[in-house]
């Protein structure tokens, strides 16, 4: 360094020593502020003052805070009026919804909420806020699918559906009654129907039912009311046997019903005078729900159910579906006659509640006097299970559209049309083995007892060329169902 720039340097760093020497005596002047809390701001709409007036039970907030000297950072809010601790709840939300559980009619709840800054330190003074809570009664009204049909038998099934603006949750359960709103009778709050029958007050006449919803501040709802005017009328089943009329084109097919009524008529006479059959035509009278359809097979042993022209879509094959495997694992057996559709077939597999694999080859028309004999590998097993025989069957009027069947392996065929123009005659009527009842079989009963479904393929009124088709009824009713 040079000689003469030396010194210089010494004597900056001197002055530098000295100045912060004499610095550090002198004393800081002012004065000391210590970190202030924030203040904390709850934004409700109220009109008189330190109280709501009744409000709903679902609330949300709204809050922020203010720092003079620095920021929020957060809150801690509580819904408990004289809070510990840990009754705090953390949030950095500036507003939320809150459900306020409703204890009775005159619930209140008092709110709590402190900011806190970012030195930690909380609003000593919560904004506070009282919410007494009014308490909303329950609605109730029918789906539109709730209709009732004005004649059932002994079983009635009602939908309904009911909310509450202070939360489902908060109805309490349900009060119905049949004729008589002096004698209310509960249900669960959850449910959103009954199925009433004979020991539900189901008698012989006419009935109306009531019903409403009652919350948990026992505030109750309108009552309404099924029928909506007037009332429905009930039949008690006049014994083991029902004729399920599904035939929308009775004049079109020379009147279906009346064949079958007279069949059932002379063919349960004859195997004993005591037995009688009801008629439903579910056409007319088909209930809206499926769970009272399938009860009221259950009200039956044996049942003849026959159609016209189904497709998949159609609700009465869909609800077959569901109800015929239910009341044949009852104990019941049925005859199902059906004519499918041009197309069937084409939504999966709509068959496989019954005793058919898959359909077979389609057939535009059978002419008149054509001929249903019995399959030779079933009359025999016929004969051999039931000691019966199965009579030769003749088309009494042209049948336009047919599918043959392909039965499943327990399945006996029954009858095949003689098809001039195949080698392999089609198979159109079956009958069809309940594996179910197979695998609960004792010693009280034998393999015969499972079979329990005939199926065709063939409108089976169409089949009276022979006049002989009582026969075939007879044969079905009285061996292979048995009364």
């Amino acid at each position: 360094m040079n000689s003469v720039l030396r010194p210089l340097v010494y004597l900056v760093i001197l002055a530098e020593i000295l100045f912060f020497t004499y610095s550090c005596k002198e004393k800081i002047s002012g004065t000391y502020h210590e970190n202030a809390p924030p203040e904390t701001f709850l934004f409700v709409n109220s009109t008189t003052g330190d109280t709501l007036n009744s409000t709903a039970s679902i609330q949300k907030l709204y809050w922020d805070g203010l720092d003079k000297d620095g920021f929020v950072v957060g809150f801690y809010y509580t819904w408990q009026a004289d809070p510990d601790s840990q009754d705090w709840v953390w949030t950095t939300e500036r507003s939320l919804t809150f459900p306020l559980k409703i204890a009775g009619s005159d619930t209140s709840y008092i709110f709590k909420i402190r900011a806190v800054d970012n030195d930690g330190a909380s609003d000593p003074t919560p904004a506070v806020q009282l919410f007494p809570i009014k308490n909303t009664p329950p609605t109730i009204n029918w789906l539109p699918v709730s209709r009732i049909p004005d004649t059932t038998f002994t079983v009635a099934s009602f939908i309904w559906q009911a909310s509450d603006l202070d939360g489902d949750s908060t109805i309490a359960y349900f009060e119905y009654a049949l004729d008589d709103t002096s004698n209310w009778r509960r249900i669960a709050g959850y449910r959103r129907n009954v199925t009433l029958t004979s020991d539900s007050g189901l008698t012989e006449g006419a009935h109306v039912f009531y019903i409403r919803a009652v919350d948990i501040a026992q505030s109750r709802s309108n009552i309404i009311q099924m029928p909506e005017r007037g009332s429905w009328y009930v039949k008690a089943p006049k014994g083991d046997y029902l004729l399920i009329d599904d035939f929308e084109n009775e004049a079109q097919s020379n009147y279906p019903d009346r064949y079958y009524k007279s069949m059932l008529k002379n063919v349960l006479n004859q195997i004993d005078p005591q037995l009688d059959f009801d008629y439903w035509n579910i056409e007319e009278q088909f209930p809206a729900s499926r769970l009272q359809f399938t009860e009221t097979l259950k009200l039956f042993r044996r049942i003849i159910w026959y159609s016209d022209l189904i497709q998949e879509t159609d609700e009465h094959f869909i609800t077959a579906q569901v109800a015929i495997p239910e009341f044949l694992n009852n104990g019941g057996k049925i005859i199902y006659s059906v004519q499918f559709n041009q197309g069937f077939g084409t939504l999966g597999s709509p068959l496989e509640f019954s005793p058919v694999d898959s359909l077979g080859k389609r057939f535009n028309f059978i002419t008149m006097n054509s001929v249903y004999y019995p399959d030779s590998s079933g009359q025999k097993e016929v004969r051999d299970l039931f000691g019966a025989e199965l009579p030769e069957l003749k088309v009494s009027k042209i049948i336009v559209g047919l599918m043959g069947l392909k039965p499943k392996p327990t399945a006996i065929p029954l009858y095949r049309f003689n098809d001039p123009k195949s080698d392999q005659d089609p198979l159109f009527i079956l009958l069809g083995r309940n594996d179910n009842k197979v695998k609960q079989i004792s010693d009280s009963f034998s393999v015969e007892d499972a079979y329990d479904f005939v199926f065709s393929g063939t409108p089976l009124h169409y089949l009276q060329g022979n006049k002989n088709l009582d026969e075939f009824f007879k044969v079905v009713f009285e061996k292979i169902f048995k009364p």
